[in-house]
């Protein structure tokens, strides 16, 4: 039997470029007998039958190798192994293609030997006759679809960036949201003192003995001497202290908007970068079905981001409607604003104005809960920092690339 060039054929293989095998197996028969074996069409069949058997054994063996070591450096690849790493696991594969070629050898000649025997039993007149069996295997490297230094490549990192930036960009928004409710209920107590301490100085103010600004405040001073009570001052305090704290919520609620829009940006930005790799990596695949690894991981992609998406997406719409509620906040202030300016009134005309204008002063003022606004914002936190594992990039990349020619699993 002497073949050459025989082909390992493999289905699904991705990077293995399996060897070529010549079979040669030769049988040398005594003389006596060789001329009546030559002219015997059977003792030949029954030769190269068990070469044959033999021959597609070693085949099947070193198929299911290169099946086993195709796996291993789709997943090197996959973990940016290096060029020499490549080497040895190839070269591992190539040792073990000839230990099986050397088994495969031995086994042609021990096969033969015992299809001669077999022969003998049958054959009588050949019992005292011998053979002599040589047998030869020769085959070519296995060999990688392309160059091993185009295929050990690094560790995915695109989007990498853009998903730590996110993740600082959430813990500030939840920073914000905290301040947010912090100085809502702040802003809910500065309006009770403020009112309380108006209540006490009107009160006062309304006194018709009393003409001036100044008159009012000593009025205030001889009635509570030596206790610390409301006062023009302490109206003046109160309000300057509403004043500020609530232009800080609105500008606070305001960064903390920009602050989730830029989440949105930046995780846009992560999809780009993140399929951008993707696809420089698969153009140095071996990989056929190219676009099809590309549509899968992309939907992998969007299917991994969208429970985050969605979180970011809802504290939005959260903040809006926050928003809305602490800009009804404006009105009730404003009032308050113009109760506390118009105790510093000098004028006596306008100061009857004022008196009369007090007895309606307590009335119409716009709804203040802090306490509502300070737990939507702990909500919202909540709401916001819960996005923040949906960013991790190792989970993220270990989703996205779970059953494709990148996972390392």
């Amino acid at each position: 039997m002497d073949v050459k060039n025989v082909e390992i054929k493999v289905s699904g293989l991705e990077m293995v470029e399996p060897p070529k095998l010549s079979f040669k197996v030769e049988v040398e028969l005594d003389k006596k007998i060789a001329k009546e074996a030559g002219k015997d069409p059977l003792l030949q069949q029954e030769f190269q039958s068990q070469a044959s058997e033999i021959l597609d054994q070693t085949k099947k063996t070193i198929e299911q190798k290169c099946k086993v070591f195709d796996k291993l450096f789709v997943q090197m690849v996959a973990k940016g192994a290096s060029e020499k790493d490549m080497k040895k696991q190839l070269s591992g594969l190539n040792d073990a293609i000839k230990n099986d070629i050397k088994v495969a050898e031995a086994a042609a000649k021990q096969g033969v030997q015992a299809t001669w025997v077999k022969l003998q039993s049958k054959r009588k007149e050949w019992k005292s006759f011998k053979i002599k069996i040589f047998a030869s295997i020769a085959g070519t490297l296995a060999g990688l679809a392309v160059s091993i230094a185009a295929m050990a490549t690094s560790p995915f990192s695109g989007g990498a960036g853009a998903a730590f930036g996110i993740i600082g960009l959430i813990k500030s928004g939840v920073s914000l949201a905290t301040d947010i409710g912090k100085l809502a209920v702040n802003i809910d107590q500065a309006k009770a003192i403020l009112v309380k301490n108006l209540l006490v100085v009107e009160k006062a103010a309304s006194n018709k003995a009393l003409n001036a600004t100044n008159e009012v405040s000593a009025a205030i001073f001889q009635e509570f001497l030596g206790v610390s009570q409301p006062s023009v001052k302490t109206c003046e305090g109160a309000a300057e202290t509403l004043k500020a704290k609530y232009a800080q919520m609105i500008v606070k609620v305001h960064d903390l908007s920009k602050n989730l829009n830029k989440i949105l940006k930046e995780q846009d930005k992560l999809k780009k970068e993140f399929l951008a790799e993707v696809a420089a990596k698969l153009k140095k695949h071996p990989i056929k079905d190219k676009k099809g690894q590309l549509v899968m991981i992309r939907n992998a992609l969007d299917t991994a981001l969208d429970p985050s998406y969605q979180k970011v997406q809802k504290a939005i719409t959260d903040i809006q409607t926050m928003y809305a509620d602490t800009r009804k906040w404006a009105d009730s202030i404003k009032q308050l604003m113009k109760r506390v300016s118009e105790l510093s009134i000098k004028d006596p005309k306008a100061l009857k104005v004022f008196r009369e204008g007090l007895k309606f002063a307590a009335l119409a003022l716009s709804p203040l809960d802090g306490n509502s606004i300070a737990t939507k914002s702990k909500d919202l936190a909540l709401g916001v920092g819960g996005a923040a594992g949906g960013y991790v990039y190792d989970k993220i990349t270990s989703k996205v690339l779970d059953g494709t020619v990148f996972d390392a699993a």
